[in-house]
């Protein structure tokens, strides 16, 4: 079992969160809800059918920051993934 399914397993204490978010890959944005949190990844609920790569960058609604995430498990419309820790800070005035 790799390393980061191990860290994603471990992490357990998640929060219902149930905020809009969006993932970014190569020039493309994707709507998501963001359904549960923890300090080390996440539950998405992914909108359509666009094909999500392993690893993009994910941001919450009212949150300052912009988090590089790793795909763990995906099935249908819905994704577990871990975030790797060098947190991005937003600029001001927009996405990054």
């Amino acid at each position: 079992m790799s390393t980061t399914i191990k860290r994603y397993k471990i992490d357990s204490q998640r929060t219902v969160l149930m905020k809009r978010g969006t993932i970014f890959f190569r020039n493309t944005s994707v709507g998501c809800l963001v359904l549960n949190i923890s300090t080390g990844g996440a539950g998405l609920a992914v909108e359509g059918d666009a094909a999500i790569p392993f690893a993009f960058d994910l941001e919450i609604e009212s949150e300052p920051i912009r988090r590089h995430c790793i795909l763990v498990w995906h099935l249908e419309r819905r994704l577990g993934v871990t975030f790797e820790f060098d947190r991005v800070q937003r600029p001001e005035g927009g996405p990054v």
